[in-house]
C-alpha cells in the first residue's frame, strides 16, 4: 500500500474473491440445537456431500417439530370434548389439594367456569402473600383458600360438598 491509496483498495488487491465460485450452503439452526463442524473435519468427512446429508436431516427434523406444534395448537383450541377428569387433576395439582374428591364434587356443585374462575382468585390470593388459618399459626394451602372462599360466597354448596366428602371418607 503506497501512501496515496485508501485501505480499503488494499484490501481488495490482497483478497480477490473473483476466483470463488462455490456457493455456501447456509444451515437453519432454531434455537437451542448445537451444530459442531469441527467434528466433521476432524473426522476427515469435510465433503460438500456430508454437509448436504446433515442440512436435509436437520430440515427433516426441523418440519416434523412444526408438524407437531401444528398438532399441539389444534389440541389446545379445545376441539374435543372437555374432560373433567384432567381439569379436577391439574386443580389438585395447581392447588396443591390432597383430596381430589372434593373437587370432583366443587365442580359437581358449582360448575366447572365457576369453579375455574374461584382458581384464578386463589392464585391471585397467593401471589399477594397467601391467607393464614383463623388461629394465625400457619399459611393456608391452595385447597385450604379454596375452601374458604367457597364457605363465605356458597355456604350451602360448601355444606353439600362436605357432607358429600365425610360420607366419601366413611
Amino acid at each position: 500500500m503506497e501512501g496515496g491509496d485508501s485501505i480499503l483498495d488494499a484490501i481488495n488487491e490482497q483478497d480477490s474473491f473473483d476466483d470463488v465460485d462455490d456457493d455456501v450452503e447456509m444451515v437453519d439452526v432454531e434455537e437451542g440445537e448445537l451444530v459442531d463442524h469441527t467434528s466433521q473435519n476432524h473426522m476427515g468427512q469435510g465433503s460438500t456431500g456430508d454437509i448436504n446429508v446433515a442440512n436435509q436431516e436437520s430440515q427433516s427434523k426441523n418440519r416434523k417439530r412444526r408438524a407437531n406444534k401444528k398438532k399441539n395448537k389444534r389440541k389446545r383450541k379445545g376441539s374435543g370434548p372437555f374432560d373433567i377428569n384432567r381439569f379436577v387433576l391439574d386443580t389438585c395439582r395447581r392447588l396443591k389439594e390432597k383430596k381430589s374428591y372434593m373437587v370432583y364434587t366443587a365442580v359437581g356443585c358449582l360448575g366447572v367456569s365457576a369453579l375455574s374462575d374461584l382458581v384464578k382468585e386463589v392464585d391471585a390470593i397467593q401471589a399477594c402473600g397467601g391467607q393464614q388459618t383463623a388461629d394465625g399459626r400457619r399459611m393456608r394451602n391452595g385447597g385450604g383458600i379454596l375452601w374458604n372462599i367457597i364457605k363465605v360466597r356458597e355456604p350451602k354448596a360448601y355444606k353439600e360438598i362436605m357432607k358429600k366428602a365425610k360420607d366419601f371418607e366413611v
